[in-house]
């Protein structure tokens, strides 16, 4: 005892020092991020992801030594240290001879899968700068934290034994941490960020002017103001085709399209906006109409327009789309900070327009159809209850790039028919459910269409949609051959590194060129339309052409929004 003990009382007076086994861990953890992953990644992140799984790795096998010597277990005699020092060295550099020289490779591979330019050869140094920094910063940050457990764990250490002391200290330093990380840095943190998105939203989009037409909100006779659209309703609102528009493009008689937002300071809750919305929807004549969509924007009220365009296009503009805002935030931002909102903000929009519409006359109602992209597509799939699945049911949805979280979505994953894979799973015949990629058709399946068609748009190199918790520890069955077209064959699991891997790979997922990662093409916008909505007096041809349009304009506008 007295000897464990004084060992342990040296370990603490050099608690200090670099620990060559978390080193030696956190070194391979680094050089396994090399290895692609779906997307390509821009070095600087790249350096942010080896530098945090570096410190991970640094923390389990430190923190595996300190458990080792707390249980006081055998310990490698003092005489063998130098050379078992020396055999991790030659480890790790055996590790980096195999894995560096293939990072270039490895991300030019993913790069040219997308059709992407090569990565420049002088990213490597700046990954590693960058990794060091990241690494120094959350090592020195956890001893750090190590000091403050310490401190307490001394200061129940005089009337406890040692033992229980350091378990007592880590807990109530933990729990002094969680309150004033929760109650005081997050919170502020929280209302720092909302405070800055919400002076953006208040600006305009370049190129953005109030609607002429009646048929929009902001415009004249609009129970919504201009300045109450926020930036993203403002950019729906300009975008889309005019009843000029599509008349040269089908050379048909066209309507003039509905388009309503209502944005956040547009009322004080969902419910108050989604009214605010419905009374826009009845002065415009919303509900006589062929078509009415309901969209849930992404985080900051965005709604993509080649997912609306394409609809206004081929039923002749005979068709009202209607969307709420619910957050300041980027998705990923709303989706940790705002848990929830929004599926309770698309939920209140469609009972309050659902109501309304299930007492018109069957015959004379339009048909209803969901639309959601990203997180919309979460609250979007959440939105009706299940008297609305049944009965006086909607149409039809189109949910694109439905993040993890998504109920529906993860059940037609896990409950997919036998032999179809999880990146294109085929469930219960596509008799409801279909789901597409790039260029896939949605008009073939086992099974005919049932009384609601809904088609999910996924592509195969979506981090979004397939990132799992259990990859961590676990191979995602996505990973086993065959995979999906744009996914790498080079792309290995490790556990902890690919789900960090994939984590950073949702940052970028959008990043891409169209058709892959989270980037959601016209075209395929176009084929899942078609599908759920049959359209007439609609073409192949008419289908290319307008993808053609759909894009070029896409790509003139570029970053002016």
């Amino acid at each position: 005892m007295i000897k464990s003990k004084g060992a342990t009382h040296e370990f603490q007076a050099r608690w200090w020092l670099p620990s060559f086994t978390g080193l030696f861990l956190g070194f391979i953890f680094f050089v396994l991020t090399f290895t692609p992953s779906l997307v390509p990644r821009p070095p600087i992140f790249q350096g942010l992801l080896g530098g945090l799984a570096f410190f991970i790795g640094y923390a389990v096998g430190h923190g595996g030594v300190v458990l080792w010597r707390y249980l006081e277990l055998p310990e490698v005699p003092r005489p063998w240290w130098r050379a078992a020092n020396i055999s991790l060295a030659l480890v790790c550099a055996i590790v980096t001879a195999i894995y560096i020289p293939q990072a270039a490779v490895w991300q030019d591979e993913v790069r040219a899968r997308m059709k992407m330019p090569l990565a420049e050869p002088a990213n490597l140094l700046q990954v590693v700068l960058v990794a060091a920094v990241v690494a120094v910063l959350l090592v020195l940050i956890g001893r750090l934290l190590i000091t403050g457990i310490r401190t307490a764990s001394a200061l129940v250490y005089r009337w406890v034994p040692r033992r229980i002391a350091a378990l007592l200290g880590a807990v109530i330093f933990a729990m002094i941490l969680v309150t004033v990380v929760n109650g005081t840095l997050v919170s502020a943190i929280i209302t720092a960020i909302d405070r800055a998105q919400a002076l953006t939203d208040i600006t305009s989009p370049p190129g953005a002017s109030v609607p002429t037409e009646t048929t929009r909100s902001g415009g004249p006779g609009s129970q919504i103001s201009w300045q109450d659209l926020g930036r993203a309703g403002k950019r729906f609102v300009t975008e889309g085709p005019r009843k000029a528009d599509i008349k040269a493009f089908t050379v048909r008689p066209a309507l003039e399209p509905i388009r309503v937002y209502a944005g956040l300071r547009t009322a004080d809750s969902p419910h108050e906006q989604a009214q605010r919305a419905l009374a826009d929807l009845i002065r415009m004549g919303a509900f006589s109409r062929s078509l009415l969509v309901i969209a849930t924007p992404t985080g900051t009220g965005w709604v993509d327009n080649n997912g609306i365009a394409p609809l206004e296009y081929m039923h002749d503009g005979d068709v009202a789309t209607v969307a709420v805002q619910y957050s300041y935030l980027q998705s990923p931002l709303s989706l940790i900070l705002e848990p929830g909102r929004s599926q309770e903000s698309a939920a209140a929009v469609f009972r309050v327009i659902y109501r309304y519409w299930k007492k018109l006359p069957k015959n004379t109602r339009p048909k209803l159809y969901l639309f959601g992209l990203s997180l919309g597509s979460l609250g979007s799939e959440d939105s009706p209850p299940m008297h609305a699945w049944l009965g006086a049911s909607f149409d039809g949805a189109v949910w694109a790039g439905p993040p993890f979280r998504n109920r529906i979505w993860r059940t037609i994953q896990r409950d997919r028919d036998e032999g179809s894979p999880p990146w294109r799973p085929v469930f219960e015949g596509g008799s409801n459910f279909r789901v597409i990629g790039h260029g896939d058709s949605a008009g073939e399946a086992p099974a005919d269409w049932g009384r609601v068609r809904i088609v999910y748009m996924v592509y195969p190199s979506d981090a979004i949609v397939f990132f799992e918790e259990s990859m961590f520890f676990r191979q995602p069955q996505w990973m086993v051959p065959p995979r999906g077209e744009d996914v790498s064959p080079l792309l290995q699991w490790f556990p902890i590194i690919t789900a960090l891997q994939v984590g950073i790979d949702m940052m970028f997922a959008a990043a891409v060129p169209p058709g892959h990662g989270h980037d959601y093409a016209a075209a395929d916008y176009i084929e899942a339309w078609m599908a759920v909505t049959i359209p007439q007096k609609w073409t192949d041809e008419d289908a290319e052409r307008l993808a053609t349009r759909l894009e070029t304009n896409a790509a003139k506008r570029g970053g002016s929004w």
